[in-house]
Protein backbone atom coordinates (compact mmCIF):
# COMPACT_ATOMS: atom_id res chain seq x y z
CA UNK A 1 0.00 0.00 0.00
CA UNK A 2 1.87 3.43 -1.06
CA UNK A 3 2.48 6.16 2.06
CA UNK A 4 1.19 9.34 1.53
CA UNK A 5 3.41 11.86 1.19
CA UNK A 6 2.36 13.86 4.35
CA UNK A 7 4.93 13.10 6.41
CA UNK A 8 2.97 12.06 9.81
CA UNK A 9 0.56 10.18 7.83
CA UNK A 10 1.00 6.32 7.58
CA UNK A 11 -0.44 3.30 6.48
CA UNK A 12 -0.45 1.79 10.19
CA UNK A 13 -2.29 4.07 12.54
CA UNK A 14 0.75 3.59 14.99
CA UNK A 15 2.72 5.94 12.82
CA UNK A 16 -0.18 8.15 12.80
CA UNK A 17 -0.09 9.31 16.84
CA UNK A 18 1.20 12.96 16.18
CA UNK A 19 -1.42 13.35 13.99
CA UNK A 20 -4.64 15.68 14.28
CA UNK A 21 -7.05 12.61 13.62
CA UNK A 22 -7.26 9.19 15.00
CA UNK A 23 -7.06 6.30 13.05
CA UNK A 24 -7.92 2.77 12.82
CA UNK A 25 -7.07 0.36 10.12
CA UNK A 26 -8.36 -2.55 8.73
CA UNK A 27 -7.43 -4.88 6.41
CA UNK A 28 -8.64 -8.27 4.43
CA UNK A 29 -11.85 -10.17 4.32
CA UNK A 30 -13.13 -8.02 6.76
CA UNK A 31 -12.98 -4.79 4.16
CA UNK A 32 -13.70 -6.49 1.41
CA UNK A 33 -17.15 -5.26 0.29
CA UNK A 34 -16.71 -2.26 1.73
CA UNK A 35 -13.74 -2.29 -0.98
CA UNK A 36 -15.84 -3.82 -3.76
CA UNK A 37 -18.80 -1.00 -3.27
CA UNK A 38 -16.38 1.45 -3.63
CA UNK A 39 -14.68 0.17 -7.03
CA UNK A 40 -18.69 0.60 -8.28
CA UNK A 41 -19.00 3.62 -7.04
CA UNK A 42 -16.07 4.59 -8.80
CA UNK A 43 -16.51 2.74 -11.98
CA UNK A 44 -19.82 4.49 -12.37
CA UNK A 45 -18.21 8.22 -11.80
CA UNK A 46 -15.92 7.12 -14.45
CA UNK A 47 -17.98 6.14 -16.48
CA UNK A 48 -20.34 9.73 -16.17
CA UNK A 49 -17.48 11.75 -15.93
CA UNK A 50 -14.81 10.34 -18.14
CA UNK A 51 -11.51 12.64 -18.47
CA UNK A 52 -12.55 14.16 -15.05
CA UNK A 53 -9.10 14.53 -13.27
CA UNK A 54 -9.91 15.51 -9.60
CA UNK A 55 -9.75 12.74 -7.32
CA UNK A 56 -13.01 10.25 -6.70
CA UNK A 57 -14.68 10.35 -3.48
CA UNK A 58 -17.04 7.74 -2.47
CA UNK A 59 -20.18 8.82 0.03
CA UNK A 60 -22.10 5.94 1.83
CA UNK A 61 -24.96 7.21 3.96
CA UNK A 62 -26.77 4.67 5.27
CA UNK A 63 -30.91 4.84 5.41
CA UNK A 64 -32.26 6.10 8.70
CA UNK A 65 -29.39 8.40 9.68
CA UNK A 66 -28.43 11.72 8.42
CA UNK A 67 -24.83 10.75 8.81
CA UNK A 68 -22.39 8.91 5.81
CA UNK A 69 -18.90 7.81 5.73
CA UNK A 70 -16.53 9.54 3.33
CA UNK A 71 -14.04 7.04 1.40
CA UNK A 72 -11.18 7.79 -1.16
CA UNK A 73 -8.32 5.50 -2.22
CA UNK A 74 -5.65 6.26 0.11
CA UNK A 75 -3.06 7.23 -2.87
CA UNK A 76 -5.40 10.38 -3.30
CA UNK A 77 -5.21 11.49 0.30
CA UNK A 78 -2.59 14.56 -0.66
CA UNK A 79 -4.91 15.47 -3.82
CA UNK A 80 -8.24 15.05 -1.25
CA UNK A 81 -6.49 17.10 1.33
CA UNK A 82 -5.84 19.97 -1.42
CA UNK A 83 -9.01 19.45 -2.74
CA UNK A 84 -11.18 20.26 -0.04
CA UNK A 85 -9.11 22.95 1.56
CA UNK A 86 -10.09 24.77 -2.05
CA UNK A 87 -13.57 23.50 -1.70
CA UNK A 88 -14.33 24.84 1.97
CA UNK A 89 -12.44 28.08 1.34
CA UNK A 90 -15.12 29.07 -1.60
CA UNK A 91 -13.61 28.46 -4.29
CA UNK A 92 -15.48 26.86 -7.25
CA UNK A 93 -13.96 24.09 -9.96
CA UNK A 94 -14.18 25.75 -13.44
CA UNK A 95 -14.15 22.41 -16.10
CA UNK A 96 -10.67 22.56 -17.79
CA UNK A 97 -11.95 23.90 -21.42
CA UNK A 98 -11.25 21.54 -24.32
CA UNK A 99 -10.14 22.71 -27.64
CA UNK A 100 -10.36 20.90 -31.13
CA UNK A 101 -7.84 21.66 -33.36
CA UNK A 102 -8.80 22.29 -36.65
Amino acid sequence: MPEPSLYHLRVHEEGWAEAFIRCEVKAGKQVQTLWNRYLKAKEQSDTNLPNDERPFVFVAKPDGTTEGLVIFNIKDLDEFCIAYQLHISGRKYKKPAVYEEE
